[in-house]
């Protein structure tokens, strides 16, 4: 360390202090990465996943904690666990009211979440704007599409014929998509809700639905890519004021389609969430020396070239957002007036025409179950491979006549299993 000190005695008493102030902060910074690595090393940090265990959502959490490790001083082992429950707003409330903030543990929620209190507060017990955004991996393009046998095949069509589409519930954004474009562009989508997202695809090819409108790109990717390799869909609309990079010049965006300025307004805000479509938080007021670290270790994971390769092995689409990025977007939408926020939100409920619930046809089959993994049995019927969705409050399950929990299900069980058919998630499961 060089300095130029002033002759004489005062001169000489100022340089000592300013060269001891120089010292001390210079040590500043490799005894706070010193605390840091103290703080990890020999530690288990727990990424929370606050949506489905196999979702698309949780498989970028899996592939995260194979590289962050390595980039966070003290190199912690990584875990992903399970929080799961509304869109991650379980997650949420549980890290700001109830978890660690000592820098143990971040989680992952839904795009939209970190600005759920601003638009729909209902059952949030957080503030967005003080949680801990350590990142996002990938920004969210939501698209509609029909199925190729469809007789709509572009979205002009869908604003002169009817289209059914399927939802999973009325809140959903495969519901909230199209009933925003019944009203705004004045599309005539029937929006048909009750359906598991694996049915959807399903009902698709049996001619029971036209399409899905409100699906993630990156998650399509994942979950049907010969969707896209065969041309199985017709891609109708990008849900963004601004088109997606493989799919410019293809794929019309929705912002193309809506002058009212208003719902333009409304729009920007779910847009907005968009851009950070797979967001990490943390409590607030995790040490801010682990914060730095943590962010720093997540942006250089997601440009390391194994994990470049690992994720496009797993078709996980990345296009990262540093915390600091996110932190500013979630406080600039929550500056959005309360008013406009609220009227987004009203288009969680359903409209009182266009849209039903699905009926269900149940069929039970006598069957042996084949393997139970994670939340569904495997058999087989008529010679097919099939499969049914357990729900813990909403399957019922018996075995030698006493109640038990689906955890109790086994391979090698004689079961009578009631279902609406493959994928479907299971009624009733009677085991002998």
């Amino acid at each position: 360390m060089k300095m130029n000190c002033i002759a004489g005695l005062r001169g000489a008493t100022m340089c000592a202090a300013a060269m001891a102030g120089a010292m001390v902060a210079a040590s500043a910074v490799p005894a706070s990465a010193d605390d840091v690595a103290d703080f990890y090393r020999d530690k288990v940090l727990t990424i929370w996943s606050g949506l489905t265990p196999g979702g698309s959502y949780t498989a970028y959490a899996q592939v995260l904690k194979d590289y962050m490790g390595k980039y966070i001083p003290g190199n912690p082992t990584i875990i992903v666990g399970s929080r799961t429950g509304g869109s991650g707003r379980v997650l949420a409330n549980w890290m700001y009211n109830v978890g660690p903030r000592d820098g143990s543990m971040f989680g992952l929620i839904h795009e939209r979440m970190g600005l759920e209190p601003h638009v729909y507060p209902k059952g949030t017990k957080f503030d967005g704007r003080e949680m801990t955004w350590i990142g996002s991996m990938a920004k969210q393009k939501s698209v509609c599409f029909t199925w190729k046998d469809s007789k709509v095949k572009t979205f002009e069509q869908v604003q002169m014929t009817e289209t059914i589409v399927g939802a999973s519930s009325t809140t959903s954004t495969g519901a909230v998509m199209p009933r925003m474009l019944n009203a705004m562009a004045g599309t005539k989508f029937r929006i048909i809700s009750g359906y598991d997202p694996a049915e959807v695809f399903l009902a698709m090819e049996r001619g029971e639905l036209d399409g899905l409108c409100g699906y993630g790109w990156s998650s399509l990717k994942i979950a049907r890519p010969d969707f896209i390799k065969e041309k199985k869909v017709n891609l109708l609309l990008q849900f963004s004021d601004r088109s997606h990079k493989e799919l410019d010049g293809k794929v019309p965006v929705m912002m193309d389609y809506i002058t009212n300025p208003r719902d333009r307004q409304m729009l920007k805000i779910v847009f907005g969430t968009q851009e950070m479509g797979r967001p990490f938080a943390g409590p607030p007021e995790m040490p801010k020396a682990r914060v730095a670290a943590l962010r720093k270790a997540f942006m250089q994971a997601l440009e390391d070239p194994k994990f470049l390769k690992d994720a496009e092995r797993r078709r996980l689409e990345i296009d990262p957002i540093s915390g600091e990025e996110v932190e500013a977007l979630v406080k600039e939408l929550y500056d959005t007036p309360v008013e406009l926020a609220r009227l987004t939100a009203g288009y969680r409920k359903p409209a009182k025409v266009g849209e039903s619930k699905r009926k269900i046809t149940w069929k039970t089959v006598s069957v042996s179950l084949r393997e139970k993994k994670g939340r569904y049995v495997y058999f087989t019927v008529g010679g097919e491979d099939h499969r049914a969705k357990l729900h813990g409050k909403r399957t019922d399950v018996t075995i030698a006549g006493k109640k038990e929990k689906t955890a109790a299900l086994k391979a090698g069980l004689q079961c009578d299993v009631t279902y609406p058919g493959h994928h479907g998630l299971a009624k009733a499961i009677d085991c002998k």
